[in-house]
C-alpha cells in the first residue's frame, strides 16, 4: 500500500517534467533569417548596377531583398526581391540609377520580408520613390556602408592590369581557389551560427521546471501522509 501512494504523484511529476522540457527545446531551437551581404565589403564602393552577392537562410514564405537606404534623408528605395539558391547564396545587380550621385555615401540593406510586407514592397517599387520606412514584417537584417562611384567596382577592376607578369599561373590559381574555399567556409559558418537558441541559457527552463515540480511532489507526498 505504502508503494501505491507514490505512483500517482510519479507519474503526474513525470508529465508535467516532459511537458516543461518539451517546450524549453521548442524555445532554445528557434530559427530567425539570417542574411549576410559578401559583395560590395563594408565601406567599399557601389557603381550604377554595383553587383551585390552574399548569402541568406529565410524562413518559410520570407522573401529577400535588396533595398538602398539613403541615410540623409532617411528613405529607403525598393527595388525587387531576390531568389536564394538551394546552396544559400544570392547575387543581384543593384541599379540605383540617378538615386545616388557620385561621391555619395550611403547604405545596402538585405531586408527579409513575410507574404505582406513584399506585397507592400512590391508596390512601393513599382511606384520608383522613396518611403520613410520598411512596411510591418519587413527586417533590415544585414547592411553595408558604399561611397557611390562612376563605373561599377567589378568593372573598373577588371580594366586594371598588372604591370608585372604573373610568374606562376598554376600557383596563383590554386591560392586564389584555396582562398576562395576559405571565405566560402567561414561565410557559411557565419550564416549557419545566425541560426542559434532565443534562449541566452538553453535548458534554463527545464531546470527550473525541475525544481518547481520537485517541490510540488514534495507537498504532495506530505500532504497524503498527514
Amino acid at each position: 500500500m505504502s508503494a501505491q501512494r507514490w505512483v500517482i504523484p510519479l507519474l503526474i511529476t513525470a508529465l508535467l517534467l516532459t511537458s516543461a522540457c518539451s517546450v524549453a527545446s521548442a524555445a532554445t531551437t528557434k530559427k530567425t533569417n539570417v542574411v549576410q551581404i559578401i559583395k560590395p565589403p563594408k565601406n567599399g564602393k557601389a557603381g550604377p548596377t554595383q553587383p551585390v552577392s552574399g548569402r541568406a537562410q529565410l524562413l518559410t514564405g520570407y522573401k529577400l531583398w535588396i533595398v538602398p537606404y539613403d541615410p540623409t534623408t532617411g528613405a529607403y528605395y525598393p527595388k525587387g526581391s531576390i531568389t536564394v539558391r538551394s546552396d544559400a547564396t544570392w547575387s543581384t545587380r543593384l541599379a540605383v540609377g540617378n538615386v545616388f550621385g557620385v561621391g555619395k555615401v550611403f547604405q545596402i540593406h538585405a531586408v527579409a520580408a513575410n507574404p505582406s510586407a513584399s506585397n507592400a514592397l512590391t508596390n512601393y517599387a513599382a511606384q520608383r520613390t522613396g518611403i520613410a520606412k520598411l512596411p510591418a514584417g519587413a527586417q533590415a537584417v544585414d547592411a553595408v556602408t558604399v561611397t557611390r562611384v562612376a563605373a561599377d567596382v567589378a568593372s573598373a577592376a577588371s580594366a586594371i592590369t598588372s604591370p608585372t607578369p604573373v610568374p606562376s599561373t598554376t600557383s596563383v590559381a590554386t591560392s586564389s581557389a584555396t582562398a576562395e574555399a576559405s571565405a566560402s567556409a567561414t561565410t557559411s559558418a557565419g550564416v549557419n551560427s545566425g541560426i542559434t537558441s532565443s534562449n541566452p541559457l538553453p535548458g534554463f527552463e527545464a531546470v527550473f521546471a525541475l525544481g518547481a515540480l520537485a517541490a510540488i511532489f514534495v507537498v504532495i507526498c506530505w500532504t497524503r501522509q498527514r
